[in-house]
Protein backbone atom coordinates (compact mmCIF):
# COMPACT_ATOMS: atom_id res chain seq x y z
CA UNK A 1 0.00 0.00 0.00
CA UNK A 2 1.20 3.72 -0.70
CA UNK A 3 1.84 5.56 2.20
CA UNK A 4 1.57 9.36 2.29
CA UNK A 5 4.34 11.81 2.23
CA UNK A 6 4.25 13.74 5.27
CA UNK A 7 5.76 16.65 4.10
CA UNK A 8 4.57 19.16 1.74
CA UNK A 9 6.59 18.88 -1.58
CA UNK A 10 5.42 22.32 -3.09
CA UNK A 11 6.92 24.25 -0.26
CA UNK A 12 9.78 21.96 -0.03
CA UNK A 13 10.51 22.40 -3.84
CA UNK A 14 9.29 26.03 -3.62
CA UNK A 15 11.98 27.13 -0.70
CA UNK A 16 14.91 24.94 -2.66
CA UNK A 17 14.63 26.93 -6.21
CA UNK A 18 14.42 30.37 -3.64
CA UNK A 19 17.60 29.30 -1.44
CA UNK A 20 19.61 27.88 -4.69
CA UNK A 21 19.32 31.13 -6.95
CA UNK A 22 20.13 33.15 -4.13
CA UNK A 23 23.66 31.03 -2.95
CA UNK A 24 24.24 31.24 -6.68
CA UNK A 25 23.45 35.31 -6.55
CA UNK A 26 20.68 35.84 -8.96
CA UNK A 27 18.47 38.22 -7.77
CA UNK A 28 15.27 37.18 -6.38
CA UNK A 29 11.60 36.82 -7.83
CA UNK A 30 8.45 37.73 -5.95
CA UNK A 31 6.61 35.10 -4.55
CA UNK A 32 3.01 34.16 -3.60
CA UNK A 33 1.55 31.02 -3.39
CA UNK A 34 -0.81 29.03 -1.64
CA UNK A 35 -1.12 25.68 -1.27
CA UNK A 36 -3.78 23.29 0.16
CA UNK A 37 -3.14 20.02 2.02
CA UNK A 38 -4.83 17.76 4.02
CA UNK A 39 -7.46 18.33 6.72
CA UNK A 40 -7.97 21.73 5.44
CA UNK A 41 -4.55 22.48 6.07
CA UNK A 42 -3.11 25.62 3.80
CA UNK A 43 0.12 27.39 3.50
CA UNK A 44 1.11 30.60 2.17
CA UNK A 45 4.41 31.45 0.34
CA UNK A 46 5.37 35.08 -0.08
CA UNK A 47 7.20 38.25 0.31
CA UNK A 48 6.70 39.80 3.82
CA UNK A 49 5.90 43.68 3.32
CA UNK A 50 6.53 42.83 -0.19
CA UNK A 51 10.40 42.45 0.05
CA UNK A 52 12.36 40.26 -2.35
CA UNK A 53 15.06 39.84 -0.18
CA UNK A 54 13.06 37.83 2.15
CA UNK A 55 10.77 35.26 1.95
CA UNK A 56 7.60 33.57 4.46
CA UNK A 57 5.99 30.18 4.48
CA UNK A 58 2.85 30.77 6.80
CA UNK A 59 0.62 27.64 7.79
CA UNK A 60 -3.19 27.73 8.73
CA UNK A 61 -4.87 24.79 10.61
CA UNK A 62 -8.44 25.39 11.91
CA UNK A 63 -7.39 22.93 14.71
CA UNK A 64 -4.39 24.59 15.94
CA UNK A 65 -6.10 26.14 18.89
CA UNK A 66 -6.62 22.44 20.20
CA UNK A 67 -3.00 21.94 19.57
CA UNK A 68 -2.07 24.84 21.46
CA UNK A 69 -3.52 23.40 24.83
CA UNK A 70 -0.96 20.46 24.38
CA UNK A 71 2.50 22.55 23.91
CA UNK A 72 2.48 23.51 20.14
CA UNK A 73 3.45 26.44 20.77
CA UNK A 74 6.60 25.15 22.58
CA UNK A 75 7.50 22.62 20.16
CA UNK A 76 7.56 25.01 17.33
CA UNK A 77 9.90 27.13 19.34
CA UNK A 78 12.33 24.75 19.97
CA UNK A 79 12.68 23.32 16.42
CA UNK A 80 12.33 26.45 14.25
CA UNK A 81 14.25 28.59 16.58
CA UNK A 82 14.89 32.40 15.73
CA UNK A 83 13.07 31.88 12.56
CA UNK A 84 9.86 32.29 13.60
CA UNK A 85 8.28 35.83 12.92
CA UNK A 86 4.99 36.98 14.10
CA UNK A 87 2.20 34.95 12.62
CA UNK A 88 0.67 36.68 9.25
CA UNK A 89 -2.69 37.41 9.58
CA UNK A 90 -5.04 34.44 8.93
CA UNK A 91 -2.33 32.08 9.80
CA UNK A 92 -0.92 30.48 13.32
CA UNK A 93 3.22 29.99 12.20
CA UNK A 94 5.28 31.72 9.94
CA UNK A 95 8.74 31.42 9.53
CA UNK A 96 11.09 33.70 7.86
CA UNK A 97 14.25 33.50 5.61
CA UNK A 98 16.47 36.44 5.16
CA UNK A 99 17.35 35.50 1.65
CA UNK A 100 20.68 37.39 1.63
CA UNK A 101 22.06 35.31 4.66
CA UNK A 102 21.27 32.11 3.60
CA UNK A 103 21.69 29.33 6.22
CA UNK A 104 24.60 26.81 5.23
CA UNK A 105 22.41 23.93 5.90
CA UNK A 106 19.77 25.36 4.34
CA UNK A 107 18.27 22.11 2.94
CA UNK A 108 17.57 20.91 6.56
CA UNK A 109 15.62 23.70 6.84
CA UNK A 110 13.97 23.13 3.45
CA UNK A 111 12.89 19.58 5.15
CA UNK A 112 11.80 21.24 8.50
CA UNK A 113 10.07 23.37 7.15
CA UNK A 114 8.04 20.77 4.86
CA UNK A 115 7.53 19.33 7.71
CA UNK A 116 5.25 22.14 9.42
CA UNK A 117 2.22 20.53 9.80
CA UNK A 118 3.39 17.09 10.67
CA UNK A 119 5.36 19.19 13.50
CA UNK A 120 2.49 21.15 15.22
CA UNK A 121 -0.03 17.71 15.17
CA UNK A 122 3.21 16.52 17.29
CA UNK A 123 2.86 18.17 19.96
CA UNK A 124 -0.24 16.21 21.04
CA UNK A 125 1.40 12.90 20.56
CA UNK A 126 4.65 13.82 22.02
CA UNK A 127 3.17 14.81 25.48
CA UNK A 128 0.91 12.03 25.90
CA UNK A 129 3.93 9.89 25.09
CA UNK A 130 5.42 11.02 27.72
CA UNK A 131 3.24 10.80 30.07
CA UNK A 132 2.53 6.82 29.66
CA UNK A 133 6.36 6.92 29.68
CA UNK A 134 6.17 8.37 33.53
CA UNK A 135 3.65 6.05 33.95
CA UNK A 136 0.80 9.77 35.06
CA UNK A 137 -2.34 8.50 35.56
CA UNK A 138 -5.55 11.05 35.99
CA UNK A 139 -4.47 13.10 33.00
CA UNK A 140 -7.26 14.91 30.93
CA UNK A 141 -7.49 12.83 27.30
CA UNK A 142 -6.96 15.41 24.51
CA UNK A 143 -9.82 16.34 22.19
CA UNK A 144 -8.16 17.54 18.70
CA UNK A 145 -11.06 18.85 16.56
CA UNK A 146 -8.92 17.86 12.84
CA UNK A 147 -11.78 18.37 10.60
CA UNK A 148 -14.73 19.85 10.85
CA UNK A 149 -17.10 17.26 11.69
CA UNK A 150 -14.27 14.20 12.68
CA UNK A 151 -12.46 14.16 16.14
CA UNK A 152 -9.02 12.46 17.38
CA UNK A 153 -9.04 11.70 20.68
CA UNK A 154 -5.58 10.71 22.51
CA UNK A 155 -5.40 8.85 26.08
CA UNK A 156 -2.20 7.75 27.73
CA UNK A 157 -2.29 4.55 30.74
CA UNK A 158 0.79 3.42 32.15
CA UNK A 159 1.44 0.60 29.90
CA UNK A 160 -0.08 2.28 26.11
CA UNK A 161 -1.59 4.82 24.50
CA UNK A 162 -4.40 5.26 23.09
CA UNK A 163 -5.99 7.00 19.79
CA UNK A 164 -9.17 7.24 18.30
CA UNK A 165 -9.90 8.49 14.89
CA UNK A 166 -13.27 9.62 14.35
CA UNK A 167 -14.41 9.77 10.59
CA UNK A 168 -17.01 10.29 8.39
CA UNK A 169 -18.06 7.75 5.48
CA UNK A 170 -19.78 9.61 2.59
CA UNK A 171 -21.02 6.15 1.23
CA UNK A 172 -22.19 3.17 2.36
CA UNK A 173 -19.71 1.24 0.29
CA UNK A 174 -16.49 3.17 1.91
CA UNK A 175 -17.77 1.46 5.15
CA UNK A 176 -17.48 -1.97 3.48
CA UNK A 177 -14.18 -1.04 1.94
CA UNK A 178 -12.98 0.14 4.70
CA UNK A 179 -13.53 -2.51 6.95
CA UNK A 180 -11.33 -4.49 4.32
CA UNK A 181 -8.64 -1.96 5.06
CA UNK A 182 -8.72 -2.17 9.22
CA UNK A 183 -8.83 -6.36 8.83
CA UNK A 184 -6.02 -5.96 6.87
CA UNK A 185 -4.27 -4.08 10.03
CA UNK A 186 -5.88 -6.91 12.24
CA UNK A 187 -3.98 -9.67 9.71
CA UNK A 188 -0.70 -7.98 9.95
CA UNK A 189 -0.90 -7.80 13.33
CA UNK A 190 -0.64 -11.61 13.61
CA UNK A 191 2.00 -11.70 11.38
CA UNK A 192 4.18 -8.79 13.25
CA UNK A 193 3.06 -9.04 16.85
CA UNK A 194 5.44 -5.60 17.22
CA UNK A 195 2.69 -3.61 15.46
CA UNK A 196 0.15 -2.02 17.17
CA UNK A 197 -3.25 -3.67 17.89
CA UNK A 198 -6.34 -1.95 15.79
CA UNK A 199 -9.78 -1.76 16.45
CA UNK A 200 -12.59 -0.05 13.98
CA UNK A 201 -16.39 -0.22 14.78
CA UNK A 202 -18.71 2.60 13.30
CA UNK A 203 -22.66 3.60 13.76
CA UNK A 204 -25.10 3.29 11.23
CA UNK A 205 -26.39 6.96 12.23
CA UNK A 206 -24.72 8.99 9.97
CA UNK A 207 -21.70 6.19 8.84
CA UNK A 208 -19.55 7.13 11.66
CA UNK A 209 -16.34 5.16 11.65
CA UNK A 210 -14.45 5.08 14.73
CA UNK A 211 -10.42 3.53 14.84
CA UNK A 212 -8.71 2.83 17.53
CA UNK A 213 -4.67 2.33 17.88
CA UNK A 214 -3.48 1.26 21.21
CA UNK A 215 0.46 2.08 21.56
CA UNK A 216 2.44 0.64 23.74
CA UNK A 217 5.54 1.20 25.13
CA UNK A 218 7.63 -0.43 21.68
CA UNK A 219 5.66 2.34 19.58
CA UNK A 220 5.91 5.67 22.30
CA UNK A 221 9.82 5.22 23.43
CA UNK A 222 12.05 7.53 22.50
CA UNK A 223 13.31 5.52 19.99
CA UNK A 224 10.75 5.13 18.06
CA UNK A 225 8.22 7.95 18.74
CA UNK A 226 8.74 9.78 15.90
CA UNK A 227 8.31 7.33 13.33
CA UNK A 228 5.11 6.80 15.41
CA UNK A 229 4.32 10.27 14.63
CA UNK A 230 4.58 10.08 11.28
CA UNK A 231 2.72 6.93 10.43
CA UNK A 232 -0.15 8.04 13.16
CA UNK A 233 -1.03 11.27 12.37
CA UNK A 234 -1.63 10.86 8.84
CA UNK A 235 -4.55 7.97 9.62
CA UNK A 236 -7.41 9.26 8.45
CA UNK A 237 -6.02 10.57 5.27
CA UNK A 238 -3.90 7.33 4.11
CA UNK A 239 -7.37 5.31 4.66
CA UNK A 240 -9.59 7.64 2.77
CA UNK A 241 -7.00 7.69 0.11
CA UNK A 242 -6.93 4.06 -0.28
CA UNK A 243 -10.63 4.11 -0.17
CA UNK A 244 -11.32 6.53 -3.45
CA UNK A 245 -8.36 4.63 -4.81
CA UNK A 246 -10.19 1.09 -4.59
CA UNK A 247 -12.99 2.77 -5.65
CA UNK A 248 -11.08 3.95 -8.79
CA UNK A 249 -9.57 0.31 -9.35
CA UNK A 250 -13.23 -1.46 -9.06
CA UNK A 251 -14.78 1.43 -11.56
CA UNK A 252 -11.74 0.72 -14.10
CA UNK A 253 -12.01 -3.32 -13.73
CA UNK A 254 -16.03 -3.44 -14.67
CA UNK A 255 -15.62 -0.50 -17.29
CA UNK A 256 -12.80 -2.96 -19.26
CA UNK A 257 -15.21 -6.17 -18.12
CA UNK A 258 -18.37 -4.58 -19.77
CA UNK A 259 -15.65 -3.99 -22.49
CA UNK A 260 -15.15 -7.63 -23.16
CA UNK A 261 -18.60 -8.85 -22.99
CA UNK A 262 -19.65 -6.31 -25.53
CA UNK A 263 -17.25 -7.54 -27.88
CA UNK A 264 -18.46 -11.24 -26.95
CA UNK A 265 -21.83 -10.25 -27.81
CA UNK A 266 -20.90 -8.69 -30.94
CA UNK A 267 -18.92 -12.27 -32.47
CA UNK A 268 -22.30 -13.89 -31.05
CA UNK A 269 -24.51 -11.59 -33.05
CA UNK A 270 -26.09 -14.00 -35.99
CA UNK A 271 -25.22 -12.68 -39.72
CA UNK A 272 -28.17 -11.31 -41.89
CA UNK A 273 -28.74 -13.44 -44.79
CA UNK A 274 -29.73 -11.88 -47.96
CA UNK A 275 -32.57 -11.74 -49.29
CA UNK A 276 -31.54 -12.15 -52.62
CA UNK A 277 -32.47 -15.02 -54.96
CA UNK A 278 -31.32 -16.27 -58.66
CA UNK A 279 -33.50 -18.11 -61.20
CA UNK A 280 -32.68 -21.20 -63.15
CA UNK A 281 -31.38 -18.62 -65.52
CA UNK A 282 -29.23 -16.48 -64.15
CA UNK A 283 -31.18 -13.44 -63.12
CA UNK A 284 -31.23 -12.00 -59.79
CA UNK A 285 -34.94 -10.86 -57.78
CA UNK A 286 -35.47 -9.52 -53.94
CA UNK A 287 -37.39 -12.07 -52.26
CA UNK A 288 -40.55 -10.03 -50.41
Amino acid sequence: MILLEINNRIVEETLTLKFQNAVAGNKPDNVDITVADFDGVLYHISNPNDDRGKIRVSISLKFYKDLQGHGADELIKRIYGDYLATPEEGYNVSVVFDLEKVPKDWDDWVTKVGLLKRNCFASVFEKYFQFQEEGATGNKRAVIQYRDDETMYVDAQKDRVTVIFSTIFRDDDDVVIGKVFMQEFKEGRRKFQQAPQVLFSHTLINNIGYITFVLFPRHTSKAARENTINLIHTLRDYLHYHIKCSKAYIHSRMRSKTSEFLKVLNRARPEVKSKEKKTISGKTFQQQ
